[in-house]
């Protein structure tokens, strides 16, 4: 009983890791020349950026086995929150004279400020087109269909095996798609 995702859902789950490779390289980036010049690491910003990316990785692989609340959060999250802090802060940035890259804390010049302008290029990119492929006619096909397999995030499922879900997905009215 094994379904195969759809091409929209395939390139959005790989744009969503993308944009969550970008935020991690993005803060590593922030972070590196600080304990160079002999500054303290920021521990409690580097935890909660370390939380938030692991809770986005697993949003994206809910969002590839076909958890619909899983589409949602995502976008609400990356495209709600996340890009609208980005662009807010380029506006801000903008607004106040000082530009693009200082509104949104990049301050240098160089190989370093071009390397995090590429960052957020990619991020808003990866973001947008990974929110619009999540909401294609295919995409919302596979999503409607139900999860790929209730493993060890459904609740009662534990030690279960794949025949016997099968078994509650027929018995459910569910119907399991191959797509192309």
């Amino acid at each position: 009983m094994d379904r195969t995702l759809p091409s929209p859902v395939r390139w959005s789950t790989f744009l969503w890791s993308l944009a969550i490779t970008a935020g991690i390289i993005e803060t590593s980036l922030a972070v590196a020349p600080g304990p160079a010049e002999g500054a303290a690491a920021p521990w409690l910003a580097l935890s909660v950026r370390g939380l938030l990316y692991t809770f986005s990785a697993l949003l994206v692989v809910w969002f590839a086995r076909g958890h619909r609340w899983s589409r949602v959060t995502l976008v609400v999250l990356m495209t709600g929150v996340g890009l609208a802090s980005v662009l807010v802060s380029m506006g801000l940035g903008v607004l106040s004279g000082p530009g693009v890259f200082v509104g949104l804390g990049y301050e240098g010049q160089g190989a370093a400020l071009g390397l995090r302008g590429v960052h957020t290029l990619v991020y808003v990119a990866a973001v947008v087109v990974a929110t619009v492929m999540a909401f294609l006619p295919a995409s919302g096909r596979y999503f409607a269909a139900g999860e790929v397999e209730e493993g060890a995030f459904a609740p009662g499922s534990a030690g279960r095996s794949n025949a016997e879900r099968a078994a509650d997905h027929a018995s459910n009215g569910r119907i399991l798609l191959t797509t192309g």
